[in-house]
């Protein structure tokens, strides 16, 4: 453990501990706008400068690793007047317009008393602005950019996609994606994460609503189990944006961030429906439903036999549920025909890794895609089925991992 002084108070952090983070756990307010815990250190917007003894000026607690017996102070009238300083140049270049509270930039413009002066600054003029619309889902209004470039960083560093970049330099500096026209045209995968990022809504999300509560889950659309936080105002789900965790590390694809608007779709059936003899599908209450059902299931079992009928378990199901299911087929109805996707999808890795390991489970955490050396990937696509997992695998080849692929598409 190190010991370190903050403020006058010694305090004990892991060695390792980036200094931000343990101001931050001290209780110290420390604003900043280009630090996300995603992406390496960047020390951009200078909003997080404390005094550390020994140090000639100020440093970027964002971008600085802590040491034992360093003493730290955050709260001085020169670094009051540095970061009052910073705020002010950012405003100038934010439109009075552009004011979201939900956005970081904006809550410390609020809680600073700093005016946005709108885009009247000589260097703005300079400044071309992308504007584009062809996304269904990320909405554009760069007028509202601070050059944090934490869009540029997380579409590198964390989905590995390259969209957004930084065109030309110094006061005529813009950013915009790849092909210099559209999202659309320049591999954009939807994932979310420059909305997710961006301090001042310069990127935001086009379909998401300012939500109430939030609410952490699960993502069921594969099986890697990214975490998620579901916003929702009233009874309705309004946005989705990545939590952090051992798995998807505050990150989600296209589907775990927007593909949630069937939940409230107009033909979307939200009670039993019975169609008796050939006739029209009619609604019916719940206990009516379960009635039909187990009166037919026990019809069939009587004249055809129990092996006559099969259940179907749901891999979107919870282990508990499928628990349910075929111990209702085995007990209830007396058969032993319980089936699943998985017997499918996954059989032949299930079938492999039983042989090899003793059972059909996988042996390895996502962790250890970081520290391999090879990759194998045989007969599967990641990218497309499991996409967080497959920007992590991205992200480790480019860091230097070997990787192989055996796929019966070329």
């Amino acid at each position: 453990m190190l010991r370190v002084t903050i403020d006058g108070d010694v305090f004990s952090f892991p060695e390792g501990t980036l200094l931000l983070h343990a101001l931050l756990r001290a209780g110290r307010q420390i604003p900043h706008l280009c630090h996300d815990d995603r992406l390496k250190p960047y020390g951009g917007c200078r909003l997080c400068l404390v005094e550390v003894d020994g140090e000639p000026r100020p440093v970027a607690s964002c971008a600085t690793m802590l040491v034992e017996d360093m003493k730290i102070r955050t709260d001085t009238p020169a670094l009051s007047a540095l970061q009052r300083t910073h705020l002010s140049l950012l405003a100038a270049d934010t439109p009075a317009a552009a004011r979201q509270p939900d956005f970081p930039l904006h809550r410390l413009l609020t809680r600073h008393g700093i005016v946005a002066h709108g885009n009247d600054s000589a260097a703005h003029a300079l400044r071309p602005v992308f504007q584009d619309d062809s996304s269904p889902y990320l909405g554009i209004a760069m007028e509202r950019c601070i050059h944090c470039h934490r869009c540029v960083r997380i579409c590198d560093e964390v989905q590995g996609q390259f969209v957004w970049q930084i065109w030309q330099r110094g006061a005529h500096a813009f950013l915009a994606p790849s092909d210099g026209r559209s999202l659309m045209g320049s591999g954009c995968t939807a994932c979310g994460a420059c909305a997710d990022t961006c301090p001042t809504g310069a990127i935001f999300d086009k379909r998401g609503v300012s939500p109430e509560r939030w609410t952490r889950s699960t993502c069921g659309y594969c099986g890697v189990g990214c975490q998620m936080e579901v916003g929702s105002r009233g009874d309705r789900v309004g946005t989705i944006r990545p939590a952090p965790s051992a798995v998807n590390r505050g990150h989600l694809c296209i589907k775990g961030c927007y593909a949630f608007e069937f939940n409230h779709a107009p033909d979307r059936i939200t009670t039993p429906l019975l169609r008796e003899n050939g006739g029209a599908w009619r609604a019916v209450g719940w206990d009516a439903a379960l009635e039909y059902t187990a009166r037919r299931l026990g019809e069939i079992a009587r004249h055809h036999g129990p092996d006559s009928i099969g259940v179907l378990g749901s891999a979107r199901a919870t282990n508990e549920e499928n628990y349910l299911a075929q111990k209702f087929a085995r007990v209830v109805l007396g058969t032993n025909n319980v089936d699943c996707c998985a017997r499918v999808c996954h059989a032949p890795s299930a079938k492999a890794l039983k042989t090899m390991l003793g059972t059909g489970a996988a042996t390895n955490t996502f962790d250890d895609i970081e520290i391999a050396q090879t990759l194998l990937l045989c007969g599967a696509n990641p990218t497309e089925n499991h996409p967080v997992v497959g920007s992590r695998i991205k992200q480790a080849v480019r860091r230097g991992a070997r990787l192989i692929v055996v796929d019966p598409r070329r």
